[in-house]
């Protein structure tokens, strides 16, 4: 997750079946849009990034329990790159900004196999994206291409096997509740967990309750206190302390960061009458429309 220190504020839950143009309509933006049904079982989100330096002058990038295949178009490389990331258990600072198009698919731990950027599948889909973002695409023309490219790799992975069931579902708990959830022993849990995210139950359970932690306090409704209460944090400190290691930030910097006047970030709500996906977008104030 990239968050734009000191310029974002939360919006309501809104409606707007033009939501997506809205959206493209800007110069720079961040938008995060739902996997489609038959993808959900280990696609968490997509999300698409156009920036000219506004949104990542200066960012960190969130601790995070889920895996990333991102698709990189910087300005001036019309071929682009294709990037896989593990699940990260730390914040990184960023200080360069980016300016060009970024398509990023965020894979649930449980995902089967680990895809190769050289996999002709995802190299197709990086060419596509690549004829795409050059002229002026809509969200519909970039979820396509990514669509395709799931489809066809699901077709081809093993079916996941690594805890039998979603872990982003499982308790936020101590480790052996998320045993007794699944069924296993926790010394079979400990295996498994390693093996599908890299760490440790526990360290894994902390993260996920931390990105759990960051659109509770983003959404700007309850207190702290009652945040680390419903998450099962000890209390408002052990919230802090864990919020702080996983974000370079206390819960109250990031609250006020997302409450500057200077930026907007707005949720979508899911309506089944729509076939919107578009769930969250961010985007700088005074840039409705496109300027280059």
């Amino acid at each position: 997750m990239l968050i734009k220190r000191r310029k974002l504020m939360t919006v309501g839950p809104i409606k707007t079946d033009k939501g997506e143009d809205s959206v493209f309509a800007h110069p720079s933006f961040y938008a995060e849009f739902a996997p489609r049904d038959d993808q959900a079982a280990f696609v968490d989100s997509i999300y698409i990034l156009k920036d000219r330096g506004r949104l990542t002058e200066s960012r960190i990038s969130f601790a995070s329990p889920l895996k990333e295949l991102a698709f990189v178009f910087r300005e001036g490389d019309s071929a682009g790159k294709v990037v896989f990331n593990e699940p990260s258990l730390n914040c990184r600072r960023k200080g360069r900004a980016f300016f060009g198009w970024i398509v990023g698919v965020k894979l649930k731990p449980n995902c089967p196999g680990t895809p190769s950027v050289h996999n002709p599948t995802i190299v197709a889909c990086r060419d596509a994206l690549a004829r795409i973002v050059r002229d002026s695409p809509s969200c519909f023309d970039i979820l396509d291409s990514v669509d395709l490219m799931l489809l066809a790799l699901a077709r081809k992975a093993r079916p996941p096997s690594i805890l039998g069931c979603d872990p982003l579902d499982a308790p936020h708990g101590r480790v052996s509740d998320l045993a007794g959830h699944i069924g296993k022993s926790v010394r079979t849990l400990q295996r498994r967990v390693r093996t599908s995210t890299g760490c440790p139950p526990k360290r894994f359970l902390a993260v996920q309750r931390f990105r759990r932690s960051v659109y509770e306090i983003a959404a700007g409704g309850d207190g702290l206190s009652g945040i680390a209460s419903d998450l099962g944090f000890s209390d408002q400190a052990h919230l802090t302390r864990e919020f702080r290691r996983h974000a370079g930030v206390t819960p109250g910097a990031f609250r006020q960061a997302w409450g500057r006047p200077r930026a907007q970030a707005v949720r979508f709500l899911q309506d089944a009458e729509r076939s919107s996906r578009l769930v969250m977008a961010v985007w700088p104030l005074g840039t409705t429309t496109e300027s280059g």
